[in-house]
């Protein structure tokens, strides 16, 4: 695979038409998905902050700890589809990323072992994961409600991106079987 295939979609991976409009910020001839603009940056800056700012002792990291589930909440109104308008998308992901930020923090300096700190990320990337499995579907459905009903091979938007990925030999063409009865 290229970068050239995938370029439409590496700063908003929502395909670009006017159903995606609020999915995405607008700068300049530029989109950006507003769900990675503003959770991995809230991530960081969390992270940043709660180490120069907070008191890491135990009692803190444990208040954090518990903190970051709080801050998780906001994982549901994504869900729950209660968050139609563009300021609700980006609380939620403010939300969400000062949660892992939390968490991360947290789990990073307390002091339990080392297979314990791995094994506790990998709650952050099975919540990444419902977030993801969340927005496939949300983008499926726009998708469908659009005169094309999903089909990226005709979507004026998507089509170049698919027929690069065919040329490439990233994504193989599904061959129709068509029997005689």
């Amino acid at each position: 695979m290229l970068i050239t295939d995938v370029k439409p979609m590496i700063l908003s991976h929502h395909p670009n038409c006017e159903h995606f409009s609020d999915h995405v910020y607008h700068i300049g001839k530029y989109r950006f998905c507003i769900g990675c603009f503003t959770y991995y940056p809230t991530i960081i800056l969390t992270i940043i902050f709660s180490i120069l700012f907070i008191d890491l002792s135990l009692q803190n990291l444990i208040i954090l700890y518990f903190i970051s589930y709080l801050f998780f909440l906001a994982i549901l109104s994504n869900i729950f589809y209660l968050t139609g308008h563009k300021i609700l998308k980006i609380l939620s992901k403010v939300s969400i990323g000062i949660g892992t930020g939390f968490y991360i923090v947290a789990v990073l300096y307390l002091p339990i072992f080392l297979i314990l700190k791995i094994l506790s990320l990998f709650i952050v990337k099975f919540y990444v994961g419902v977030i993801a499995y969340d927005r496939v579907n949300h983008i499926t459905k726009e998708c469908e409600q659009c005169e094309y009903k999903g089909n990226w091979e005709v979507c004026p938007t998507m089509k170049p991106i698919v027929e690069n990925l065919y040329e490439h030999g990233f994504k193989k063409k599904k061959i129709k079987i068509i029997s005689e009865k």
